[in-house]
């Protein structure tokens, strides 16, 4: 026989339960059951830039593909510029082009989400296109999102552990392509979404924020303010920051806010952007982390620099998480020669004699191999 005890916890589970759904509800219809693993950690790999048409480069599916292998990540994240538009002037090549990598995660059974960057829309297919692309693969977890500015605004919640709860959030933003001031930047309806969604979490969570990484193609404007300037006048990292800033940071002339919001919801941990290629750093700014994260593709500029995100989160120590970024020899020996031919044969600053040898110690070196066990 149920004591009243016994009652009240049974109706307290279902009560708990329902709350998870909703949640889960909330984000923005995707299909995603993201969790944290039974050891309470949960790993996201963010790729970003992958900017090329059909088909993409050997070099960059070969590094997707053991990059993937590598981290075994619980999510993949693409922020944006993930084919070049300009390259895809039909919609069946931005088909095909999209398909070279997603392929890939679809093999993995690894779940998918992505963003927009300036350069994907450049082609004959549209967001509104390419996100149907996308949705017709399995592993993707992403949507269209709400009727807002940009396509492809969407939360993913990830319960903790024990399915008891939401314990942390992703938020996925278009941060758009260009505006009269140059590039462009999330917008007032969008940053409405955002806070009423935070909002709805917050309540769901017993008035608790529930914590939430952004991601996005787009670095925030305010990163400028977060940089300190060297004697030459040039801008630099400040003390404190880690990675490397080997370009000026290429945001939006103009904010309609965004930053300032996620102050105010006092949710967001970090917001992660793409677009700047050679950049790898973490600036810490009014106790947000901006982070940028280099271009993993070899179709564009400064190869020498590719490379990848790790987002380690422990649900017991969620704001002291774990990040850093892969580059292509933390991925590969520098004594396989397979990897070091290919990589010579691509890279932007060899000259055109070493690519041509490249490519022959490239395929040698991959022939040799068939045949060593």
């Amino acid at each position: 026989m149920f004591t009243t005890k016994k009652i009240f916890a049974v109706v307290l589970s279902v009560v708990m339960a329902l709350s998870c759904l909703a949640l889960i509800a909330s984000a923005s219809d995707t299909n995603a059951n993201l969790k944290f693993n039974e050891d309470g950690k949960f790993t996201i790999l963010q790729m970003s830039d992958i900017q090329d048409g059909y088909p993409i480069k050997t070099i960059t599916k070969r590094y997707i593909t053991d990059t993937l292998n590598k981290v075994n990540p619980d999510l993949v994240v693409l922020t944006g510029d993930n084919i070049s538009g300009g390259a895809c002037w039909t919609k069946g090549l931005a088909k095909a082009a999209i398909n070279e990598y997603m392929s890939i995660f679809e093999k993995a059974g690894v779940p998918v989400a992505a963003v927009f960057g300036n350069h994907d829309e450049e082609g004959a297919a549209t967001k509104e296109e390419m996100m149907s692309y996308y949705e017709a693969y399995d592993c993707f977890v992403g949507c269209a999102g709400e009727d807002m500015t940009g396509v492809g605004n969407y939360n993913l919640p990830i319960l903790s552990s024990d399915g008891s709860k939401v314990a942390f959030n992703v938020w996925c933003v278009d941060s758009g392509s260009y505006h009269d001031d140059g590039y462009d930047c999330i917008h007032e309806d969008q940053i409405d979404w955002y806070k009423e969604t935070a909002a709805e979490l917050k309540a769901a969570n017993g008035g608790e924020v529930v914590p939430s990484m952004m991601f996005q193609h787009i670095i925030v404007k305010e990163i400028y303010e977060a940089l300190d300037k060297n004697e030459d006048g040039k801008w630099v990292l400040p003390e404190g920051a880690v990675g490397e800033m080997d370009e000026d940071p290429c945001p939006a002339g103009y904010t309609n806010g965004q930053f300032d919001a996620m102050l105010e919801m006092g949710d967001v941990l970090a917001v992660y952007s793409g677009h700047d290629h050679t950049n790898t750093f973490v600036v810490n700014y009014k106790g947000i982390d901006i982070i940028n994260t280099p271009g993993i593709g070899f179709n564009s500029y400064d190869n020498d620099n590719v490379g990848s995100r790790v987002i380690v989160l422990d649900e017991n120590d969620i704001e002291n998480y774990e990040t850093y970024c892969l580059e292509y020899f933390d991925i590969y020996s520098e004594d396989d020669e397979v990897a070091k031919n290919l990589y010579l044969a691509y890279s932007d600053t060899t000259d055109d004699m070493t690519k041509f040898v490249s490519w022959f110690k490239f395929i040698f070196a991959s022939i040799k191999a068939l045949f060593t066990f």
